[in-house]
């Protein structure tokens, strides 16, 4: 039976805080200094509470504990809320399109972190009908539950697990390398995800376009962090511990519809924050050093340009 998505242990936190040099005196320092630095900022907006201390303390925890990294982090993410709002914005489960993504494609953090403390995220498709395939949506939907994520999670890295079962030239022929580029600097940079691994499993020859997308818009250090396994899983389980993958797959995790159901009750149970969180993005009339633009962030492209931070 599939159990609720929980947050790291006492053991996991202070094991992350060891690696980085941290300790509990010197994270609330450096979220003190990250809020008088976004006090600073007039083109990001204000926020406060527990919960914005908390996920400060989770984007510095992702950057490694560095700040440069960690405001340039935080400022691409208000950025592109303003530049990027058909991904970054709309969060609102309770929506048409958020109800009509999610019968398309499941997104979902297994509840059980592995035994090194990193978190296995399971992706699928699941129908091989593509007529109410929307790429932007999906991503959208993809971008969400990071944000919950960024609320509750502490871990060491991310192993992603696309299962490609019911993928169909339907899908592949929806995505566009600028799509996945944007989708890339939203994860990777915006919120600093630090992926581990991406398994692409039961991948079917259609799925070529999508890895080649994927590889092209990730480094060289990442491309070697995709492995694709085709039908026959035996090396792929070696890699994934059982406890964190769903039944469907051999592991012991519970079956993927029932995460999938408790995981949308979790995003739903966000709807209000998500509501208030929506006009929380950057007011590029007020950066300093002169408004950026969609063109001068992504470039003709896609290409990313790096924020530069004081």
């Amino acid at each position: 039976m599939a159990k609720e998505f929980r947050g790291p242990g006492k053991d996991v936190v202070k094991k992350v805080w060891q690696e980085l040099g941290l300790n509990e005196e010197r994270v609330k320092e450096s979220v003190e200094a990250l809020k008088k630095w976004l006090a600073m900022e007039p083109h990001l907006p204000e926020e406060s509470g527990s919960l914005h201390e908390a996920r400060l303390e989770r984007w510095l925890i992702r950057c490694k504990n560095s700040m440069e990294r960690t405001k340039q982090s935080i400022d691409l993410y208000y950025t592109l809320k303003s530049l990027c709002p058909e991904l970054m914005c709309d969060w609102n489960p309770r929506s048409k399109w958020y109800q009509d993504a999610v019968k398309t494609l499941c997104w979902f953090p297994m509840p059980e972190p592995t035994p090194e403390g990193d978190r296995v995220t399971m992706i699928k498709y699941l129908t091989k009908d593509a007529i109410n395939y929307t790429h932007e949506d999906l991503v959208r939907s993809c971008t969400m539950a990071n944000e919950v994520r960024m609320c509750e999670e502490y871990c060491f890295s991310d192993i992603y697990v696309l299962d490609l079962e019911n993928y169909t030239l339907g899908h592949a022929s929806r995505i566009t390398f600028t799509a996945a580029k944007k989708a890339e600097i939203c994860f990777l940079d915006a919120f600093n995800t630090r992926l581990k691994a991406f398994h692409f499993i039961n991948a079917p020859s259609c799925a070529e376009v999508l890895i080649w997308i994927l590889k092209a818009v990730l480094n060289p250090k990442l491309i070697s962090k995709v492995y694709v396994h085709g039908k026959d899983l035996t090396n792929f389980r070696k890699q994934v511990p059982r406890m964190c993958l769903p039944d469907d797959l051999g592991g012991t995790g519970g079956s993927l519809q029932e995460n999938w159901n408790l995981w949308l009750k979790k995003v739903d149970s966000y709807h209000n924050w998500f509501k208030q969180h929506e006009n929380f993005k950057s007011d590029e009339s007020k950066r300093q050093g002169g408004a950026l633009n969609a063109d001068d962030l992504f470039g003709f492209d896609g290409s990313f340009k790096e924020l530069n931070v004081d």
